[in-house]
């Protein structure tokens, strides 16, 4: 009776493997990324999906026994080299951009992925390949409109500062000229409003440079000393207590972040004396704290500060910095007690911070 108990279970686990092995000849073959499989000892491809044999025009027969580097495919040798010698050593590896040519001689750019497991006692790699020739075209050409978009930004800028400063100037000579007392305060308003429009086109060309490069790893620490090296903050001292080694993923512009924090406290703080910069852990978050020992923010205002043409000014910094930290998926809160000072928090979610 055990004995053929023994026999239903090896006939099932024979069943179980065959139907294993169908399901993934059938992901195999369907695919919509080339997939070469190699041998994890030798480098040797000992198969290619269908997909691959399309897309580069080359029968199964080619691929089988080579080596990537001695595929014809492939124009630059000495990546498929690095890329066997990486694997032995990380087990994965990925690429961009790597340049591949079809059969009939059609250049494509291509995505390299490649992972080195083990199946039963044997090493396999497993490359997949997807074409981005068209994305890479895309992104180019948005690079391009983006760059053009740009330059004409900024000539605008530029004309619109002159003839503002024109104005100014006119403005200036007809007080001068015209010393009513009851047009003074048109005047001033006049002049006010000018400095605003001044401001809002500083903010749109700090904006646009948003995103525009990569994020980075950055010590928080020596940003906040670069800060309050730029800031005006006659008096107040800035206590810098962030870890000489801490780092966060953000966009260039970070350092802005902080010199607004910096700048927002002398402007609005009132009777201020020190700023001070710290971190905290909650969970998986990193808390970095901003307080002074101004004024603090009214209840009805925390959100309020953080928006475009809020407050006494122009009302910029703070909506500029949260949208720089938002890049990263940082956010930013103000949590202080009103009349003991203001504190913002910059949360940094996991895997922003080392």
């Amino acid at each position: 009776m055990g004995c053929k108990l023994d026999a239903k279970q090896l006939i099932s686990a024979d069943n179980d493997l065959k139907k294993s092995e169908l399901q993934y000849r059938r992901l195999f073959e369907t695919a919509q990324d080339g997939i070469l499989i190699l041998n994890g000892d030798t480098g040797e491809v000992i198969d290619a999906n269908k997909f691959i044999i399309d897309l580069l025009g080359y029968p199964l027969e080619y691929f089988i026994g080579k080596h990537l580097w001695e595929l014809g495919f492939i124009t630059d040798k000495s990546i498929a080299q690095r890329a066997f010698s990486e694997l032995k050593t990380n087990d994965y590896i990925r690429y961009e951009d790597i340049p591949l040519e079809t059969k009939c001689g059609r250049s494509m750019e291509v995505e390299f992925i490649s992972n080195l497991y083990l199946v039963g006692d044997e090493k396999i790699i497993q490359c997949n390949i997807r074409d981005i020739t068209e994305r890479k075209r895309t992104e180019n050409e948005l690079t391009v409109s983006r760059r053009k978009l740009n330059i004409l930004s900024s000539i605008t800028r530029h004309d619109i500062n002159n003839q503002l400063m024109s104005v100014n100037g006119f403005l200036e000579l007809l007080h001068e000229k015209i010393p009513d007392p009851d047009l003074a305060d048109y005047f001033t308003r006049i002049m006010k409003a000018s400095s605003r429009i001044s401001a809002m086109i500083l903010f749109a060309k700090e904006y646009e440079q948003i995103g525009l490069n990569n994020p980075v790893w950055q010590g928080i620490h020596s940003l906040v000393n670069s800060a309050a090296l730029e800031a005006t903050r006659g008096q107040v001292t800035v206590k810098n207590d962030l870890p000489c080694t801490a780092e966060v993923l953000a966009d260039p512009l970070i350092i802005k972040v902080f010199y607004n924090l910096i700048d927002n406290a002398v402007r609005h703080g009132g009777k201020i004396t020190t700023i001070r910069f710290s971190v905290e852990t909650s969970g998986d978050t990193y808390l970095i704290v901003c307080e002074d020992d101004g004024n603090g923010v009214l209840v009805e205002e925390k959100e309020k500060i953080f928006e475009r043409g809020f407050g006494k000014n122009t009302g910029l910094g703070l909506a500029l910095s949260r949208e720089i930290l938002l890049i990263t998926g940082m956010t930013i809160q103000e949590t202080g007690e009103p009349g003991k000072g203001a504190r913002f928090e910059i949360i940094v979610p996991k895997g922003r911070y080392r």
